[in-house]
């Protein structure tokens, strides 16, 4: 396998821009995750991002949260997440190196390239990088610091360096650049588009079959009030508030023989 070129990857609303070196996998991409190892012990979590550099022999696992426009997480329940998608991600690389068939993801190669790669990894480095909204008693720094000590707590013995910083200010200690990804919309949210879509279709066709709609009746025109006292006066009645000249059919009337 060749060595990996820069390569740029959508998550949320900014585009990560990975060094060249690095191969980079994502197992949203993956059906052996999405099918069977995700529904493995009532779900297993993964993490948005898989990076390795051969030459380093350094293992990179990024996990993006963005909590600007929804509520903020409660700090324990938030821990407690991040250490259990670490901890099933790295279950994953494992089974999957023996496991996982040969896949063609949209982005990066396939996951079973990636978990026989990090075999030989020497070194594994965290990242978690977390935007917090500004509503709330804490400030966000505040919250991330608290943040950050209990994954230190939690996660020293794998990585004694890891980051935990806000999404733009990850790219300074880490080897990637971040930017906006300017209407780019990433695999996974396409993915999910097109299920929403396809699920709504079949809804419909579903709908269609259990209750076939019937043949619209074509409606009777209605002829306005005003109209047929137009049309009165056009075949020569005198009388138009008569009801029962306007409501018969409309007929010339005949000129009577004393007149002549």
């Amino acid at each position: 396998m060749e060595q990996p070129e820069g390569i740029s990857c959508v998550e949320g609303e900014y585009c990560f821009n990975f060094e060249a070196g690095y191969y980079v996998c994502r197992f949203e991409c993956s059906s052996f995750y999405s099918h069977q190892a995700q529904n493995f012990c009532n779900s297993c979590k993964e993490m948005d991002f898989v990076l390795y550099n051969p030459a380093r022999q350094e293992l990179w696992l990024i996990e993006v949260k963005d909590y600007r426009f929804n509520t903020r997480p409660k700090v324990g329940e938030l821990v407690g997440k991040l250490c259990r998608k670490v901890r099933d991600c790295l279950f994953l690389l494992r089974t999957a190196a023996l496991c996982a068939p040969e896949e063609y993801p949209e982005e990066g190669i396939s996951l079973r390239d990636m978990a026989r790669m990090s075999l030989e990894a020497r070194s594994i480095r965290l990242a978690f990088t977390i935007e917090l909204g500004r509503t709330g008693l804490f400030p966000p720094c505040s919250m991330l610091s608290t943040i950050r000590d209990l994954l230190y707590r939690q996660m020293r013995f794998i990585d004694p360096y890891m980051i935990c910083l806000p999404i733009t200010q990850s790219g300074s200690y880490a080897p990637w650049s971040i930017e906006l990804s300017r209407g780019v919309k990433s695999s996974k949210i396409r993915q999910r588009e097109d299920r929403l879509i396809q699920q709504r279709l079949d809804g419909e066709r579903a709908q269609q079959r259990r209750h076939p709609v019937a043949p619209k009746e074509t409606k009777v025109e209605k002829i306005p009030w005003w109209k047929k006292r137009a049309q009165a006066r056009a075949c020569g009645y005198k009388g138009i508030r008569d009801e029962r000249l306007i409501d018969r059919p409309l007929k010339k009337k005949k000129q009577r023989r004393d007149e002549y």
